[in-house]
């Protein structure tokens, strides 16, 4: 699955993997309210479908989830192709042929290994049952008592099946066709039955079904290819600001965050074409994401931005060609949420103990170095995952790290340039040791992944199960720096200066020379130890 497709979701803390299919914009109206069968793991499932189709994959590791969730989403998008293109009229010669498919296949299935004689019996019994309009639901049936009739016996194999051939039966049409099923699937029970008794000499084959012919195709008018997409948008961005001597790469996290954004709303509304987005859509999806109650007000409000502001950059890269009225995104109104108190944004000193402790097991440097970094400076994530060994410099008998724009490193702003003394419980854990390390291969190479803030953030909330929804697994480190500072008796411009943030007075000129650096790593060392 590339970029854009969907993908198993995690929803809450439930560790399981889900199916969530958006149902798109151009049949939400004939689609919503109703019931589909879809496979997954072997068996058939009846999904209600509301603004999407959701169902647990029933399973938490993440091969066996995608594995799950491919024939489930083939199914859905079939169906979706069965109702945009209508019910269909099917003669007596192809519903007699759709059954004779279904037989086959269900002979074949158990050609190899029919198993025993008496579980077709009772697959007959039972077929008999509805056929007499009795009862029982398909599959390899149990003691229990059986339920009514054909539609509850073989209703979602037909709907399965026909969703695979892109068939949406008229209603008329369906009683027929369950009856021709229902014979179809007895004569297969009985060749299944002989063959589990040893005899093969009726081996299935039969020409008493003709052969199914579909209906030629409508041929669809030519779509004209979409002025732009949303990828691409966020293509020409990133290569922009990574372009000419200054530029400044874009944080693969923000990258990962706009393209989430722009893949979510495409989904919802079936189509990647950023030219025909329209705020009456997004409100639309808005609403979806707010009637799920999967996600807070907040996150979802980030959604919205992030969507506006690709507009905003197709508008852009337009030179007013695209959307020359104005960005129609504007026009939504961010849903209302209950900010989140910093306090309770703030790793909590029991959950930083035990993240600092697992770090000291790992091997990926991330994972190592950058939670013991972020504590004992408050520094985002992204700040300390750009450095390269020859940030690390060393003024008297302390040691500093810069964080800098130089080599087309991204910060937040001019205040996030700064030189940060090493805390000395970060010399006694080794930091230096690994930084030479890493100085033996190349000066200017990288220390950490791209990808490191997403890798912290995983392996905070699925390893270490520190789940606390408030909390904010990256810049959690960031307040809970700020609060050692004070209980240290920190200056108020020394604290501002180490964590980056902007502020009046001294502040603005705190560190800028070597000679206020010695003073600088005296108030780091007023931090005491966080594993005492």
């Amino acid at each position: 699955m590339g970029r854009g497709m969907p993908k198993p979701i995690r929803i809450g803390a439930n560790p399981n993997y889900y199916l969530r299919i958006a149902v798109p914009a151009d049949i939400a109206s004939k689609v919503k309210g109703t019931e589909l069968s879809i496979p997954l793991n072997g068996s058939l499932r009846r999904v209600k479908a509301g603004s999407a189709v959701k169902a647990s994959l029933g399973t938490s590791d993440w091969e066996e989830a995608k594995r799950r969730f491919l024939p489930a989403h083939e199914a859905i998008l079939a169906h979706w192709d069965a109702v945009r293109t209508g019910p269909q009229r099917l003669s007596h010669k192809s519903l007699l042929a759709l059954a004779g498919e279904m037989r086959a296949g269900w002979v074949k299935a158990f050609d190899e290994d029919p198993g025993e004689p008496e579980v077709w019996q009772r697959v007959r019994a039972q077929n008999n049952a509805a056929l007499s309009d009795g009862r029982k639901l398909l599959w390899i049936p149990r003691d229990d008592p059986p339920p009514n009739s054909l539609e509850e016996r073989f209703g979602g194999l037909v709907d399965a099946f026909l969703a695979s051939k892109r068939v949406l039966l008229r209603l008329e049409d369906r009683p027929k066709l369950l009856r021709m099923v229902a014979d179809a699937m007895n004569d297969a029970a009985r060749v299944n039955e002989a063959k589990a008794e040893g005899d093969y000499s009726d081996t299935g084959e039969t020409s008493k079904y003709p052969e199914y012919i579909p209906a030629p195709a409508t041929p669809k008018a030519p779509v004209a290819e979409p002025v732009v997409t949303f990828q691409s948008i966020i293509d020409k961005e990133v290569k922009q600001r990574a372009a000419g001597r200054g530029g400044v790469a874009m944080i693969a996290a923000t990258e990962s965050k706009f393209r989430r954004a722009a893949t979510e709303y495409a989904e919802f509304v079936g189509s990647e074409n950023a030219a025909q987005i329209t705020a009456k859509d997004v409100d639309g999806w808005k609403q979806d994401m707010l009637e799920a109650e999967e996600l807070s007000n907040n996150t979802i409000g980030q959604r919205l931005q992030n969507l506006r502001t690709v507009v905003e950059w197709g508008r852009q890269q337009g030179l007013g060609e695209f959307f020359p009225e104005g960005n129609p995104l504007t026009l939504v109104k961010l849903p209302r949420h209950q900010p989140v108190p910093s306090e309770e944004k703030t790793f909590r000193l029991d959950e930083a103990q035990k993240v600092l402790r697992m770090a000291r097991k790992q091997s990926k440097p991330d994972l190592r170095w950058l939670p013991w970094m972020c504590a004992y400076s408050g520094a985002r994530i992204n700040e300390v995952g750009q450095l390269v060994p020859k940030d690390f410099f060393k003024v008297g008998e302390d040691w500093f790290y810069k964080i800098t724009t130089m080599g087309k490193r991204n910060v937040k702003n001019e205040h996030s340039v700064r030189q940060v003394p090493v805390h000395p419980d970060l010399v006694a854990e080794g930091l230096l040791e690994f930084v030479n390390g890493c100085s033996n291969k190349s000066q200017d190479a990288r220390m950490f992944p791209n990808r490191a803030a997403l890798n912290i953030r995983d392996w905070l909330r699925e390893e270490l199960k520190i789940t606390r929804k408030e909390l904010a697994p990256n810049h959690g480190w960031r307040h809970l720096f700020e609060d050692l500072a004070m209980a240290a008796g920190m200056s108020d411009s020394a604290k501002l200066y180490i964590t980056g943030r902007s502020g009046g007075g001294s502040a603005r000129a705190y560190g800028k020379g070597f000679e206020m650096l010695p003073g600088l790593a005296q108030q780091m060392k007023l931090i005491k130890s966080i594993l005492r």
